[in-house]
């Protein structure tokens, strides 16, 4: 063999060298490590997705895509304007910007244990998992107004979220669902445990005199907040089976005279008219404004309405409408009709449920 033709086997040889190589690269992905969730004294335990198991390689991209506004048309905005840490991941505004600061249809919810929140997300409840959730405001004209098409796109031409793929899924080639994945797992992390309830709750501490009189408020048919806010679901305070109600803030006629169809949107069920998610009470203390369409900037006003009692109207959560009947019937009154001393121990209560170390 010459000196020539010697070369070009060698090179031959270092070529398929280098294929093989990359084939069985891609043949033996790299291990992830599963994520270690902490335990919980008093929570129930964390669901697991075996479609979607969480690892620390996946959080890690999946944080990463949640504070990049790579995501969004312009590069402007990313999941964590609306969602931002020091406000339990809500953005404390009535309604929130998009692209342009086009503003959006509803209050921002608060991104809170949602791990152990398995049905429909959104106000309206339009999606049933959190990784096809991200799909919606990446499209939505009034949030990042892209397309999936381009998310990939970018992602694809990116040679950090390439590795950062592979790492965590074992693959280079970036699709939707599996940024979806990648942000769920994130969004999955996000868990709140240690606020003064929670340690109540463990025996750490006690609460005050006005605290335990909230609790009771809050518990029993005299304030009539258990139904929809469950104490006996400690991670979120809402009720395992109840999960969307109108809770009467619009004195409505017709369904259609609605301003927002609520879940009503999605079903196209006349009966999920105004029906929106019930959110969770935890961190209340930052996640002001309140309900869908953040008309209330206060705790005080959400208590005042509550205690007038729920407006009428066709889709009225039932529970509310029964209980505020009875109430008329026996007491003479719509009504709660809490004292000023009641509203205030029912508010220090709801307090007790925020984590200042979770927005930290």
């Amino acid at each position: 063999m010459n000196k020539k033709n010697a070369i070009i086997a060698l090179a031959t040889t270092l070529f398929l060298l280098s294929i093989i190589h990359a084939c069985k690269k891609e043949e033996n992905p790299p291990t992830t490590t599963p994520y270690t969730f902490p335990e919980i004294p008093n929570f129930r335990a964390i669901p697991t997705d075996i479609s979607n198991p969480i690892t620390i390689e996946g959080v890690a991209l999946g944080k990463k895509l949640f504070f990049d506004p790579i995501l969004s048309l312009d590069s402007s905005i990313s999941c964590s304007s609306c969602h931002q840490p020091q406000f339990s991941f809500a953005d404390n505004k009535i309604k929130s910007e998009g692209v342009h600061q086009v503003l959006g249809k509803r209050n921002a919810m608060a991104l809170v244990n949602l791990a152990w929140q398995k049905d429909r997300f959104f106000w309206d409840g339009r999606t049933t998992t959190l990784h096809e959730q991200i799909t919606f405001p990446i499209q939505d004209p009034l949030e990042m107004q892209n397309t999936l098409d381009e998310v990939e796109n970018r992602l694809q031409k990116n040679p950090t979220y390439v590795d950062l793929f592979w790492k965590a899924f074992g693959t280079k080639n970036i699709s939707i669902d599996l940024v979806g994945k990648a942000i769920e797992q994130y969004e999955k992390t996000l868990i709140s445990y240690n606020s003064k309830f929670d340690k109540f709750s463990r025996g750490e501490l006690m609460l005050t005199d006005s605290e335990l009189r909230g609790l009771e408020i809050f518990k029993t048919e005299k304030g009539d907040c258990f139904h929809c806010h469950s104490s006996t679901a400690p991670e979120v305070f809402i009720s395992p089976d109840r999960t969307f109600a109108n809770n009467g803030m619009d004195t409505i006629t017709n369904v259609i005279d609605f301003a927002d169809f609520g879940l009503g949107d999605f079903t196209n069920n006349l009966s999920d008219y105004g029906r929106f998610k019930i959110p969770t009470l935890r961190n209340l203390a930052f996640t002001a404004p309140y309900m869908h369409d953040g008309r209330f900037a206060t705790l005080d006003e959400v208590i005042d309405f509550y205690n007038q009692g729920p407006k009428g109207s066709p889709t009225l959560e039932p529970i509310m409408r029964e209980k505020a009947e009875k109430r008329l019937e026996t007491l003479g009154h719509w009504g709660l009709n809490l004292s000023a001393q009641d509203k205030a121990d029912l508010k220090a209560f709801l307090l007790t449920l925020s984590d200042s170390s979770f927005v930290q």
